[in-house]
């Protein structure tokens, strides 16, 4: 009868710690540190076939002819997806003065929506201080409703007074990811969820069904809650292009240092093999050859690690408005 619990709960850790791994992977860690496991692990596995006898490295091996034509073409394809990279994000930075200006305005007026309903003179322009501006005022807000029917002859419905509660929690615990100067991809993962757009059709649904019964002031603040939720929807599409952009202006970087490394040591692997032999120790050969393996695979592995964040990011951000994609 005890077992089962223990059982139970050692599962749950698993899955949590499964869980954790992949958003790790996916999303909270470090490229670069991603990229390190990726190419270790690669050179790992090479160094232990080596030592089992699975691959050969000696004199009369392939090694020579593969670091020296197919891995090192591999790497200037790789280079050549840098030089795309970096004309992908150039795209996005450059416009005309007509484009720039709509840009521009559209940053202005979102700002201005924010600062009047926060009732603040300006809004900051730290990412994770804005988007902190709106969740602590989402907060207020909801609660000064609740408010309101506590201080009136007013009885609010339990279920709107319920929603409103759980509004102001989502706008605290959103609050409570967000600290100052943070980086972009940390304040876009305290809005990945879909809990905006559920408080979106939520409020939507209770301004409808209790339209003829809730005061006009408590209308009017549905109505500023609304467009609360609506800035999170736009901000979170925003930071989105930015954190991605950012992400792949420092990838095309580190492909073009990483690249010139891994040629660099495909050449000189490839000039350590002779015509049956080879200028260094049998010995040393399986380390050498794993080094060279894990140094040629990194600039794919940084590859992989960037294009994962930028692909997990755009399927979690894939609406903008109140729906929820499967």
């Amino acid at each position: 009868m005890t077992s089962e619990p223990r059982t139970v709960s050692s599962v749950d850790d698993a899955d949590t710690v499964r869980e954790r791994v992949a958003d790790w992977v996916l999303f909270e860690g470090d490229r670069r540190a991603v990229a390190g496991c990726l190419a270790l692990g690669v050179a790992g596995v090479v160094w232990t076939l080596v030592a089992v006898g699975v691959l050969a490295v000696g004199p009369g091996s392939s090694v020579a002819s593969l670091f020296g034509s197919g891995l090192t073409s591999g790497i200037i394809t790789l280079l050549t997806i840098a030089l795309s990279i970096n004309q992908l994000v150039l795209s996005r930075v450059f416009g005309s003065i007509t484009v720039l200006v709509d840009r521009l305005d559209g940053s202005r007026e979102l700002r201005q929506t924010v600062e009047s309903i926060a009732e603040v003179p300006s809004s900051p322009n730290d990412p994770a201080d804005f988007l902190s501006l709106i969740a602590t005022t989402l907060t207020d807000r909801a609660r000064g409703v609740v408010a309101i029917g506590e201080g009136t002859d007013w009885d609010p419905p339990t279920k709107l007074t319920s929603a409103l509660r759980d509004l102001a929690a989502y706008g605290e615990s959103l609050d409570a990811n967000l600290d100052a100067d943070t980086g972009m991809n940390t304040v876009l993962g305290a809005v990945l969820g879909t809990e905006y757009a559920q408080n979106m059709t939520a409020v939507h649904h209770l301004r409808n069904e209790y339209a003829a019964s809730i005061p006009e002031q408590v209308s009017r603040e549905f109505q500023t809650i609304e467009e609360l939720l609506e800035s999170i929807a736009v901000i979170r599409q925003f930071y989105k292009t930015i954190a991605i952009q950012r992400d792949l202006a420092t990838l095309s970087r580190l492909l073009v240092y990483s690249g010139v490394t891994a040629l660099v040591g495909a050449i000189a692997v490839t000039l350590v093999y002779r015509t049956n032999s080879a200028t260094l120790p049998m010995t040393v050969l399986p380390v050498v050859v794993s080094v060279g393996i894990g140094t040629i695979v990194a600039p794919l592995a940084l590859f992989v690690a960037y294009i994962l964040r930028a692909a997990t990011v755009a399927r979690q951000t894939v609406s903008v408005g109140p729906f929820i994609p499967s």
